[in-house]
């Protein structure tokens, strides 16, 4: 498993999950953890401790991690250097990832961007054998040359780290995510303006911070970053989560919401269609103004913001890592066994 199970990333947080979840009496795990960060600890998985200097110990830890391995989940794209792809290929390991955002639209930010350009995207993914879409939104979208297999390979919630608790009043609006403008946290400021009567609440960090703390009238909260028990207490207090990005794979915090009976409202642009159901579990808008129409419906229609609350703790049992961990275990065995 290639990510550090105890620094807080999505990549980071799925790994520690899935080593978590494989069934300990099929596979034997390898993964890792950074030095600076708390000492943790997964029973019965073997973990290699980086220590500073990183860049040398993390290089270490994968030629430790390919040796000892049958195969390598590496989802750290831009972590992982095409020297240890190519290293994985001389050992002959069978190596597979996950695309968790969109590869290549041009109108958002995208993997190409964070890999400096197509030829660069297609000489890393061209060393990995076995690439999954966590949607088949991203399969069906990545169009650049990289090669995604017809399946998808779902990412789960640690469903039992919240509590459910029906909603039956609009109060309390949250975000949480990076606050920076690709994530368009902008627009909670702009709900919160349109909105005097609710509180608006932002978990996060990121370099938009302060302007927006500048921007934000009485009824917005800033927490910075919180970790899962602390996120868990105040998803409790929360009535509907909003994610104004426009670019995302399958936004984990949804999940999280939805195991504390808190619906969502989120973009069509990446596909989220798949997942959440028009007013059944959540709420899927084109527009900001839409936005602020959900809004005004879930103020008069209680029994809307209810029904929907208590459906969408069916989304998280339906995405909880001891369910998906089974698509999981069944692919790293049909690669192994190819």
């Amino acid at each position: 498993m290639g990510g550090y199970i105890n620094y807080l990333n999505a990549q980071n947080i799925n790994c520690k999950s899935i080593a978590n979840h494989l069934d300990k009496e099929k596979f034997e795990v390898f993964t890792m953890k950074l030095s600076d960060f708390n000492n943790e600890l997964i029973k019965d998985v073997n973990i290699f401790n980086c220590l500073k200097p990183y860049q040398i110990s993390i290089p270490l830890a994968m030629i430790w991690g390919l040796q000892k391995c049958d195969i390598a989940y590496l989802p750290k794209h831009l972590d992982t250097p095409n020297w240890v792809l190519k290293f994985a290929k001389f050992l002959r390991k069978p190596v597979f990832t996950t695309i968790e955002i969109n590869m290549c639209d041009r109108s958002k930010k995208n993997l190409t961007d964070n890999f400096g350009g197509q030829t660069q995207l297609k000489s890393h993914f061209d060393l990995i054998p076995n690439i999954y879409g966590i949607s088949q939104f991203i399969i069906d979208e990545s169009k650049c040359g990289v090669h995604l297999r017809n399946k998808v390979l779902p990412l789960g919630v640690e469903s039992n780290e919240y509590i459910p608790k029906v909603k039956d009043k609009l109060t309390n609006i949250i975000f949480i995510g990076r606050v920076i403008k690709q994530k368009g946290v902008n627009e909670i400021i702009d709900l919160g303006i349109k909105f005097p009567n609710l509180k608006f609440h932002i978990v996060g960090e990121g370099d938009l911070l302060n302007f927006l703390q500048v921007r934000a009238i009485e009824n917005i909260k800033f927490y910075g970053k919180l970790n899962t028990l602390e996120l868990s207490e105040v998803l409790q207090s929360m009535d509907v989560l909003f994610l104004p990005s426009r670019s995302e794979g399958f936004p984990k915090v949804i999940l999280e919401a939805a195991a504390s009976g808190v619906p969502s409202i989120v973009y069509s642009d990446y596909g989220a269609s798949e997942w959440i159901d028009n007013e059944k579990n959540g709420f899927v808008v084109n527009d900001f103004n839409e936005v602020i129409d959900v809004v005004n419906k879930l103020m008069i229609k209680n029994d809307l913001l209810t029904s929907c609350s208590k459906e969408v703790v069916s989304l998280a049992n339906e995405f909880s890592w001891k369910n998906k961990i089974m698509v999981w275990e069944e692919e790293i065995n049909n690669i192994l066994n190819a």
